[in-house]
């Protein structure tokens, strides 16, 4: 009796994450990377440079929900993020999440740290990083209450498409949050209202 003999199943490569999202994560970590060091460098102690009275005065805690947004803190994404901010700070306490619609994708990106800020002028701070990050159109927002601070908001141009972020820095946080670029554009006003929401959420007084 003959065995009948199956041919080999031919070779199947492990299939690559698509181009776009690959480029997409890596958008993701250039800009955190660069905007991060731009601040990270005037967080000190404060009783080494005599900061501001707030210095230091809130944290940041992301809520579990947000405007119909579920946190994620894990996955691909989320790594990126992490890479971006690079090894903390001591005396720091870095953020790195995202949150996603009920079909998972991802919404709104945001990368923040809480510690003690000394600039003087948030300002003139989140203008310098913005510029450093090639950030095109950076408009002045209202950064909101009760920690007062500043915002900006503009686009950044990637080879994956125009990537919107607002960003905002007190004497406690700096935080800065994007929309995606595989998500439909949105203005300055429409993220700088999500960021304001956003930070009224997360940015809480120390106990």
């Amino acid at each position: 009796m003959n065995e009948i003999i199956q041919p080999p199943l031919p070779y199947q490569p492990v299939p690559q994450a698509p181009r776009k999202r690959r480029l997409v994560l890596r958008t993701v970590v250039t800009v955190l990377a660069v905007g991060a060091g731009v601040f990270f460098g005037r967080m000190a102690v404060n009783a080494a440079l005599g900061a501001p009275d707030d210095s230091g005065r809130y944290r940041l805690t992301p809520p579990a929900t947000f405007q119909g947004l579920t946190l994620q803190d894990s996955g691909p994404r989320v790594d990126a993020i992490k890479a971006g901010q690079g090894a903390r700070k001591p005396g720091t306490e870095p953020v790195a999440v995202v949150y996603a619609d009920q079909g998972g994708t991802a919404r709104l990106v945001v990368s923040g740290v809480s510690g003690a800020f000394t600039d003087g002028d948030p300002g003139a701070a989140l203008t310098e990083s913005l510029h450093s990050m090639g950030v095109n159109g950076a408009t002045t927002q209202d950064s909101g209450t009760p920690a007062g601070g500043s915002m900006r908001c503009g686009t950044l141009t990637t080879g994956a498409g125009p990537l919107t972020l607002c960003m905002w820095a007190d004497h406690s946080s700096l935080v800065t949050v994007t929309v995606p670029v595989e998500n439909e554009p949105v203005t300055f006003e429409a993220l700088a209202g999500q960021t304001r929401a956003l930070r009224a959420a997360m940015e809480v007084p120390k106990a």
